[in-house]
């Protein structure tokens, strides 16, 4: 089976096309982007977490956003070889990446171009004993612009969702 590639940005899903296709057939994924402010409430005496889509709530610095994509498999078969990426906006923080589905590796970006599992190392220079020597440090988090999330199979009829949490600056 060919290799499926679907982009989603910041809220706004742009299905692919398959490479070399005369006519566009119906896509066999479907993708619906959604973003959402999570907020935290006490209810019976427990906190939970509360998920309001952000055209309804106030987004305001330090607001905690949930940038989903929810996918679904609906071709007669399956589905191999998806990949999934998801831009992380400029004017947040990354936190964290999860996704629902099982058999999917979650690669992450500094650079928007490449792509590897965390943690993300980077060269830095520093100064010690009055000399500049480079050194190999651990990218923090914060610092990824990008997810990228490869899930190998997705059987007919087969949904999930991918998201990322960050905090508005």
């Amino acid at each position: 089976m060919s290799t499926l590639t679907r982009t989603a940005l910041l809220g706004v899903a742009a299905l692919g096309t398959l490479a070399g296709a005369a006519a566009t057939p119906p896509s066999p994924l479907t993708l619906k982007a959604a973003t959402l402010v999570v907020t935290q409430e006490t209810r019976d005496g427990k906190k939970v977490e509360v998920l309001t889509d952000a055209s309804k709530a106030q987004v305001i610095p330090g607001s905690v956003l949930s940038l989903t994509q929810t996918f679904k498999n609906v071709s007669k078969g399956a589905l191999s070889s998806i990949v999934l990426n998801m831009k992380v906006d400029p004017a947040t923080t990354f936190q964290q990446a999860t996704c629902t589905v099982g058999g999917v590796t979650t690669q992450y970006t500094t650079d928007g171009r490449t792509f590897a599992a965390a943690p993300l190392m980077k060269t830095v220079t520093v100064t010690e004993n009055g000399k500049s020597v480079q050194k190999k440090v651990e990218v923090k988090p914060s610092e990824y612009t990008g997810v990228r999330w490869n899930i190998a199979r997705l059987n007919a009829g087969q949904e999930g969702t991918c998201a990322i949490r960050a905090t508005v600056k």
